[in-house]
Formats: structure tokens, sequence, C-alpha cells
């Protein structure tokens, strides 16, 4: 326990009569949250700090209650001397006060009132627990949202969200954002939420001022067994350049006749980053409503569990130049799926989105095809760069795609009637029309042949 006081000076027993050191540390809950005690002159027993709360605790950052425990702008709730409810103590805390979410705390014992509200606009401060299997907020059976957090939106991009470490059980949502850009959510676990995981969502003020979130990070979070999304990102909230590190989503969108996708990717330049999407009921990623997206490294298995036809990941019209590279594709479900299914439909479904780039994947175990790719244009598929582990068949086109690419070059095709994009945009010529089955560049007006300098046409 001294080892978190390293700044705290020696006391003899004389010391320890007036002020107990026992006391003092066993006040901070078994030092999980032990304030660093300073003093300015080593030739003194007492630190000035410390001498000041025993003569003078009004309104001191250092406040112990029977109900209550404020430590240096950390706030506790659960153990003996703590907050009860979490709600207590964000009435409690001021600007830059982080609050603890200690393993003893139990919602429905203490009676916390839910939604939980970190209203950003009057406070600035963090909510965290220990270890996000150790600190629980259980709303099991409550009827409403689990924690909600409000920000000023883009009138305020200094001031920022943290939430980290907690397990949230039941509600409906769990994590309900509005307005709080640049905000970041680290090492959650939604479990059995009655709606989504989390709801990232468009807020407009009372005196009608739009309010957006974008920038945002989550780390190292998963969403299991929610009833609706695991992740959802509402277009009406202008999710940009929202990233998800290491996340995972898990047999949502499932249960109770659901047919939802584990991930809502939205926003431009929005990103999936490693991590495990498995068993959702719908697609496992569904991006659309941005541009520029990613998803990267990402392990995908046994998606659209409750669909006919299931894919891992759908990337719809308005989400083009998505790029897909270094994942992983398995159409493995397990017994007993409610689709009936043993076996996966499609890898990934690109429906009109145009300048779609897959590279660097490994895939198994689909139907149809890894790919699948209708009313699209200028789609980059890398073909050499994958790796199919069985029969399963790459590509799959209707015929209203347009310049189907590889390593930017337009694969074999009649290239009769199409056009380039650009000047000296290439592509393979298929054999039609008795011109030589060969690389072709575009000039501006035709296909020339690098066979013979012909003019494909």
């Amino acid at each position: 326990m001294a080892d978190r006081f390293i700044n705290a000076p020696e006391r003899d027993q004389t010391e320890s009569e007036e002020w107990s050191r026992r006391s003092f540390l066993g006040a901070l809950s078994a030092g999980a949250f032990g304030a660093s005690v300073t003093r300015r002159d080593r030739s003194n027993n007492v630190s000035p700090q410390v001498e000041t709360q025993q003569t003078d605790t009004g309104g001191a950052r250092l406040v112990y209650g029977p109900d209550e425990m404020n430590v240096g702008g950390r706030l506790v709730v659960g153990s003996p001397n703590g907050y009860n409810t979490i709600q207590e103590a964000i009435a409690a805390a001021e600007n830059g006060d982080t609050i603890y979410v200690h393993g003893s705390y139990d919602a429905q014992t203490a009676g916390e009132q839910f939604p939980i509200q970190l209203d950003l606009t009057q406070k600035k401060i963090s909510l965290t627990g220990g270890h996000p299997a150790g600190s629980v907020i259980d709303a099991t059976g409550v009827d409403a949202n689990v924690i909600e957090v409000l920000g000023s939106g883009q009138r305020d991009y200094r001031n920022r969200a943290l939430i980290q470490d907690l397990k949230i059980i039941g509600g409906n949502i769990g994590l309900r954002v509005q307005g709080v850009p640049y905000s970041t959510y680290r090492g959650l676990i939604f479990f059995e939420n009655r709606s989504h995981g989390v709801q990232v969502e468009g807020y407009t003020s009372p005196d009608g001022e739009f309010r957006g979130t974008f920038g945002v990070n989550f780390i190292d979070c998963m969403a299991w067994a929610c009833r609706g999304v695991g992740f959802r990102l509402d277009p009406g909230a202008r999710p940009h350049s929202t990233t998800f590190f290491g996340c995972h989503a898990l047999y949502c969108g499932l249960y109770d006749g659901n047919n939802l996708p584990g991930v809502l990717l939205r926003g431009f330049s929005s990103s999936f980053h490693g991590g495990t999407v498995q068993y959702n009921g719908s697609s496992g990623i569904d991006a659309r409503s941005g541009a520029v997206q990613g998803i990267y490294n990402t392990y995908l298995e046994g998606n659209g569990m409750s669909s006919q036809y299931p894919q891992e990941v759908f990337v719809g019209e308005t989400s083009p130049d998505l790029a897909l590279l270094d994942c992983y594709f398995r159409g493995n479900y397990p017994q007993n799926a409610p689709n009936g299914r043993t076996k996966g439909f499609r890898g990934i479904a690109i429906a009109n989105a145009p300048n779609v780039s897959v590279a660097n994947s490994t895939y198994q175990n689909y139907e149809d095809a890894f790919v699948y790719v209708t009313n699209a244009r200028d789609v980059d598929l890398y073909r050499s760069s994958h790796l199919g582990l069985d029969g399963t068949q790459f590509v799959n086109t209707t015929s209203d795609v347009l310049r189907l690419r590889n390593h930017g070059d337009i694969a074999p095709t009649d290239l009769r009637g199409i056009e380039g994009l650009y000047d000296g945009d290439k592509g393979i010529h298929d054999g039609s029309g008795g011109y030589p089955l060969a690389l072709a560049v575009w000039n501006g007006s035709n296909w020339i042949s690098q066979i013979d300098g012909g003019v494909i046409q």
C-alpha cells in the first residue's frame, strides 16, 4: 500500500496517534484509487496537504463521509465509503474529475436511475471502471438506456468524453452518444442490451442548433448478444472519421426475430481495424452513407445468421472508394443457425458502389462466391493477392458491372464499346472481334492493342 504514496513522509508512532496512517490509507478503499501526497519540506513529519485536510475540510477536494468519497478529483462509486450511485457522483463532481465505478457497486441494489447522463455541456468529467469484467453497470430488466453522453458538438473541439473499462448489461441502448466529437470509449463490454450496444446519433439542441459526433475512437470494445446492432453509427450524426480499433461484434441483431448487422459503418473516412465480427443476424459489417471507408485486418465468420442469402460484408451505393484489406473470411455457422445453413453464401457483396478495393484476404466456405459485384464500376479486386482455402468461386458479377479491375488494370473483357476512365488507362481485351487477347491502352478516344498497335473498335 505504501508503494502508492512514494512521496509520503515517514511517520513515527506519536504522529500516527494524531492522524492514523492506517485510517488514512484504509479510507482509500484498499488503495485502488490513491491520491499522490507530497511534501515541500522533508524535515516536516506531516505533509502540508494532509495537514490542511486535518484542519479544514470545507470546500477541499479531499473529502470523506459515510456515503461519499472524493479523493483529489477522483470520485468512487461503491465500496463502504463510496457514492451509492453513479448519478450521485456525477452530481457531486466538478470539472476535471474522474468517476470510478468500483467492483462492489450494484446498480439494482443502489437504486441507480437510468439513463445515467453524462452532460459535457455542464461538466467535463470522465467515467471509468477498474476492469471491464469487474466494474459492472447492470440494467437488466430496465426499460431505459444505460448511459447517455451529450456534448456541445462542433461548438467545442477542445473537450472530449472518456468512458472506459466497464461492462454494461441490459437496458435499451447500452451507450447513446450525441454531439460529442473526438471522444474516446475504451475497454467497454455491451452485453444483452435490448436495443443497440452503441448508438451514435444526431442531435439538435433546444435552440435548433445541430451538433454532430465525429472523430470518435472506439478502442477494444465488445458488443455481445445485443438485440439491435452492436455498433450503430447514424448518418444523421455525421460520424465522419469514426475509428474502431480492435473491437468485436458477436451474436448481435439475431434474437427475437431481428435481422440486423453487427456494425453499421457510416460517415466519411470511418474505419474498422482488427477485431472480430462473428455470428451476427445480418451482415457482419454494413457500409453505407460515406466515402473512403475502410475495413482492415478483421476476422469475419458466420454472419447473416438470420438471412437466407447471408454475406459477411455489404457495401452499398453510398459508400464509394471503400477499401477492404488483409481480412479473413470464413463462411461457417454453429449448429442450429436460424437460417438453417452450415455454409455461407457470400463473403462480400458490392452493390452499386464505385471504386471499391478488395485486397490481401483469405476466404473459404461460401456457396456463391467470395466477392459478388452488381451494378458497380471500377471495382478493383487485386485478384492475385487473395488466398482461397477451398473451392469457393472468387468472384461473381452481373452484366451491368463496368471496368472490373485487378491491380488497377481492367480485367479481361471485351473492350469494344467500353471507354477508358482516363488517358493511359490499361485493360486486357479478351480476344473478341478477332482482335488479339492482349493488353490495351486507352489514348483518350480508342483502345490501342499493345500487340500490334491496332485500334480495338
